[in-house]
């Protein structure tokens, strides 16, 4: 057990997460703190006990509240908490910090915010390396890519919003996956009648659009896996958003495709047809030994002969995804696939660092996280080689439970980013979720609201009158919002 005491500030949330990194939640672990800001001076002092023996640190910082925003002072005062708290812990374990102690999953989003404090680029290097204690390549990470956010979101159209569609299905579960999906080889009976209900959703969907005056920008359409879906259902999907929605100002349409053991030819075509002008061909891994251990169907031959098939039928921007840290693959392994997919040459390459959720099988097994030095050197090959072959970092996310809390970052040729994924990251456009698990965002000024629709398929069918009645809640809320 975990026990946090806190004294004159507390972050509970953010010390946690810090704390779960040095410490599993069945050591018994007390860590006091005591927050003191005074003559513009800020003074944290730890005491950990852990195994009977007592660790300290006492930090001091120069800061002065005066002129600063309130959230500012928040961030500021948060990482003086975690910093005094890591500093001690690692006098318990040596863990590498590339991060440093930096919180939330959107590190380029600190910059950015950073910047509109009227921070210089120098400075927020500054704070990024004592504040923050980021290392010099993660801090570069996140500089880049909140300068590529920025030209996209300063690009989102007045009364715009994206539209994204949750699939809930796929062929079959990888062992790491946490995220909405059923296995289709049990789940697959309720696709028929999933559909029916999707189409009736659409129509409330456009009803929605049209009443709040708003237009869409972008359509993602997400899962689970979309392509277990047939080509006949795409169409039905397809001509019920175009009847029904005015899509003359569609920007972007992306098909997560996913997994090539469910592409076909006949699939890519009925995309193409509707304008679909983004699609995604995930290996994963480019090591067949390893698509193998995750659970993955497809072989690296099958990845080869997709993405040639995607090329054939005329889709010029594809995106690759790859996972550093799968089990037992190497920095070597990695390597190899990163630049197997390189040599494909997507204008898209979304490198993720493994991240094991309660949800996910893998969690159950006797694998664990690759070392956060092995997958230190598997991102930093990836930042390299993406530079060479002139790959611009343009969107990035973390995530809690992933091995030393390290990165997931989409990489794309120029010209080529996605101002969904950017949308999706930094909140900055109202998105409207159809389907199993979307989660609408609602962005109402500074203000974020949410409306989550049902995870699982059958849920989804049996409670659909909710779902209907949710769509009613984010009327009203964009409504508030103009």
């Amino acid at each position: 057990m975990i026990l946090i005491i806190q004294n004159g500030y507390s972050c509970d949330y953010e010390m946690r997460l810090f704390a779960s990194m040095f410490f599993r939640e069945d050591e018994e672990v007390t860590v006091t703190q005591n927050f003191t800001y005074s003559d513009k001076n800020i003074n944290v002092y730890t005491h950990i006990i852990f195994n009977g023996k007592s660790y300290f640190e006492d930090y001091n910082f120069k800061f002065d509240t005066d002129g600063k925003t309130e959230k500012l002072i928040k961030k500021i005062f948060i990482a003086s908490c975690t910093k005094s708290f890591s500093h001690a812990a690692l006098k318990i374990r040596k863990i590498n910090f590339s991060w440093g102690v930096m919180c939330g999953i959107r590190p380029a989003k600190n910059a950015r915010e950073l910047f509109d404090e009227g921070f210089s680029k120098a400075e927020v290097r500054e704070i990024f390396k004592y504040v923050y204690e980021v290392s010099e390549e993660k801090t570069e990470l996140a500089l880049t890519v909140a300068n590529n956010e920025k030209l996209l979101l300063d690009n989102i159209g007045n009364n715009s919003i994206s539209l994204y569609i949750g699939i809930p299905f796929c062929p079959t579960r990888c062992v790491y996956c946490s995220f909405v999906s059923t296995d289709i080889r049990t789940s697959g009976k309720y696709m028929p009648e999933f559909i029916e209900k999707l189409l009736v959703e659409i129509e409330k969907t456009a009803e929605l659009v049209k009443l709040s005056g708003v237009y869409v920008e972008n359509i993602y359409i997400g899962g689970g896996t979309p392509t277990t879906v047939s080509a006949e259902d795409f169409e039905r999907i397809f001509k019920k958003l175009y009847g029904c929605l005015d899509l003359s100002k569609l920007i972007e349409f992306t098909v997560e495709a996913g997994r090539p053991d469910t592409i076909t030819e006949e699939k890519l075509k009925v995309l193409k047809k509707y304008g679909v002008n983004r699609i995604s061909i995930n290996p994963q891994s480019m090591n067949d030994k390893t698509l193998k251990k995750i659970g993955r169907s497809h072989s690296v031959s099958m990845i080869y002969d997709t993405y040639k098939m995607a090329r054939n039928v005329g889709f010029d921007v594809i995106n690759m995804d790859l996972i550093a840290g799968l089990p037992d693959e190497t920095p070597e392994d990695f390597n190899y696939s990163l630049n197997e997919v390189i040599k494909l040459k997507p204008e898209n390459i979304t490198v993720h660092s493994l991240c094991i959720k309660r949800a996910a099988n893998f969690r159950h097994t006797e694998n664990e996280l690759t070392k956060s030095e092995d997958m230190n050197k598997m991102l930093s090959f990836t930042q390299m080689r993406m530079k060479e072959e002139g790959y611009d970092p343009y969107y990035m996310y973390r995530q809690k439970n992933s091995s030393g809390n390290l990165e997931n970052v989409g990489y794309a040729k120029t010209g080529t980013m996605s101002t969904y994924n950017v949308n999706i990251m930094e909140e900055k456009q109202t998105i409207v979720a159809l389907g199993g698990g979307g989660s609408s965002k609602v962005i109402i000024g500074d203000r974020i609201e949410r409306v989550f629709n049902f995870k699982d398929p059958l849920e989804y069918i049996k409670r659909f009158d909710e779902i209907l009645t949710k769509k009613d809640e984010i009327l009203s809320l964009m409504k508030e919002e103009s």
